[in-house]
Parts: C-alpha cells; sequence; structure tokens
C-alpha cells in the first residue's frame, strides 16, 4: 500500500519541473524554487533515515526476543531437571515451589523466576559438591548456571535499547510526516498561485497538466474488530469484513490494562485474522484499529477480553 509521501514526493517533482522550465523566478510568498528544490530532495532522505532505524529497531527487537526466549527455555527445564534430581524429603521442595509459582512467559515474570533459578541452582550446586564423593555442578546439557546470569545480566540492556531505537523511530517518523505536509502543502500553493498568475491557454498555465494532482483523500474508515478468542495465553483477534477504506496504514494497538498506560503495543493488521501474545491468565486486554492516510487517523471502538 503506497505511502502519503510517495504521491507527495512525485507531485513535488513535476512542480520543480514545471517551476523551473517556465518561470524560475517565480515566487510564492516567500517559497523560491530554490527552498522547494531543497525540501523535495530532503524528503527522500528522511524515507531512507527512517527505513535505515526501522532496520534497527528491528535488529534491538530480535535480539531482546532471543536473549529472552533462550532464558524462558533455561528457567522452564532446568527447574523441572533439579525437580528430578532431589529426594521426596529434601527441604529445596519449598525454594522449587516458589520457582514454579513464578509465570516465566512474560518479561518480568521472566527475569523474576530466573533469578529465583540461579538462586536455587547455585544452591544446588554446593549440595552436590559437598556430597561424598562430590558431584559436579549441575548442567543443562552444556548449559551453566553462569551462562543464565548472562542472559539475565543482558537482558534489561537489551530491553532499554529496543525502547531507545523506537524513540528514535518515532523521532525519525515524525520527521518524516512533518517534512511530507510541509511539500505537500506548498506543492498545492505552488499550483494555486501559479494557476492564477498566468492566464489559460498560456504556455505556463497548459504545464499544469503535468502535474498529477490526483483525486481527494477521503479520511479512512474505521476497521472494526469483531470477536476476541482466547487461545491458551494468547489472544485470536478477527475484523468485521469492510472496514479500514482508504487508509494506508493499518495497525492493531492493545494494552494490559493495570500494566500499560496506554496502548503502546501495536502491530500491522492481518484482514483475516491474527493471534497476539502471550500474556498472562488473568490478564484484562483491550485492543483497538488505527487506519491512517494523509487527512489523519480513525481508531475503531476498544475491545478487551479478560484471560
Amino acid at each position: 500500500m503506497a505511502e502519503f509521501f510517495e504521491a507527495v514526493h512525485q507531485r513535488g517533482q513535476q512542480t520543480l519541473a514545471v517551476w523551473n522550465t517556465h518561470a524560475a523566478t517565480f515566487q510564492v510568498g516567500a517559497l523560491t524554487l530554490a527552498a522547494h528544490t531543497t525540501d523535495v530532495a530532503l524528503l527522500m532522505t528522511h524515507v531512507n533515515d527512517r527505513d535505515v532505524q526501522q532496520d534497527v529497531q528491528d535488529d534491538a527487537v530480535l535480539a531482546r526476543d532471543a536473549n529472552f526466549g533462550s532464558l524462558r527455555d533455561i528457567v522452564v527445564r532446568v527447574p523441572q531437571l533439579i525437580e528430578a534430581t532431589l529426594e521426596d524429603d529434601d527441604r529445596l521442595h519449598s525454594d522449587l515451589d516458589d520457582v514454579f509459582a513464578v509465570d516465566p512467559n512474560r518479561t518480568h515474570g521472566g527475569m523474576e523466576r530466573a533469578r529465583r533459578v540461579v538462586s536455587l541452582w547455585n544452591r544446588v550446586n554446593i549440595l552436590r559438591a559437598a556430597m561424598t564423593p562430590a558431584l559436579p555442578a549441575l548442567t543443562l546439557g552444556a548449559t551453566t548456571v553462569a551462562n543464565l546470569q548472562t542472559l539475565l545480566t543482558n537482558h534489561p540492556g537489551l530491553l532499554q535499547t529496543v525502547e531507545d531505537e523506537r524513540s528514535e523511530l518515532n523521532q525519525k517518523t515524525s520527521l518524516l510526516k512533518t517534512t511530507s505536509r510541509r511539500i505537500d502543502r506548498n506543492n498545492k500553493r505552488w499550483y494555486a498561485a501559479w494557476s492564477q498568475n498566468f492566464a489559460i491557454g498560456s504556455p505556463e498555465n497548459d504545464a499544469l497538466s503535468q502535474i498529477d494532482t490526483g483525486p481527494t483523500t477521503p479520511a479512512p474508515s474505521a476497521l472494526k474488530i469483531d470477536t476476541l478468542t482466547a487461545a491458551g495465553t494468547s489472544v485470536q483477534v478477527a475484523y468485521v469484513a469492510g472496514g479500514g477504506d482508504h487508509a494506508t496504514t493499518l495497525v492493531l494497538l492493545w494494552r494490559v490494562v493495570g500494566i500499560d498506560p496506554d496502548f503502546g503495543h501495536a502491530t500491522a493488521v492481518n484482514l483475516a485474522g491474527q493471534t497476539i501474545g502471550p500474556f498472562s491468565a488473568g490478564d484484562e486486554i483491550q485492543f483497538k484499529t488505527r487506519g491512517s492516510n494523509s487527512t489523519g487517523d480513525t481508531d475503531s471502538t476498544v475491545k478487551s477480553i479478560t484471560l
């Protein structure tokens, strides 16, 4: 789906061609050919900056998710391994109960469980070393408690990197939108001034036929959410057919009530339906869609589900 800047850039280039060919000294208020030329060229620089930053953020998300995936796998499997090694009357069973009580599927739960597993794992290794004969430190395949500690230590930094790169992306996206709107406004100001300044039938006025003014863009219609269905700890989202008309972008936004202050999570809409998660049992999650184009944004009605 074409983005707003693409039509703006094309019209800007057409405007510059007519302007430079027929009356390069013509001005619209303080707007000159040189200034508009600079702006139109700047637009593609902003596009490139945004796209590069999008890749940087995506890489940060992948690194965060890979680290958490490894951490989560260890904190799920190691407690079960430890449980299998303990005698029925071992007092460490109570510590295991504390570990099992923490849901590892969300970021803070996973990190809390990792801290508890590291503590328990170290205690198990101390007890194994004190046995006669001494047993080697417990490992999960080739994974040691030090490996888990490294994953746990690294994760806050990876989380912060994602937020830093997301903030940078938001700034570059905002800059692209601002420049696109300014060029769009100046394209239209120039067209109106030029068409009035040069008489109908003149070469200058006839040259306006080169410029694609395009149709008037209506505001996007709302894409309504039809149903929200629990699927384990995830949510399946289905949409009402026919919504989202005229939107150049459609995103699904969500927040966990009591945890997220606003709709800070977003992903592109899949009109065939999509699954979002995982969440935790008892979470209330609110969802809405947002359709956007050059005229603005249209949000759907908020729908919620409790797992």
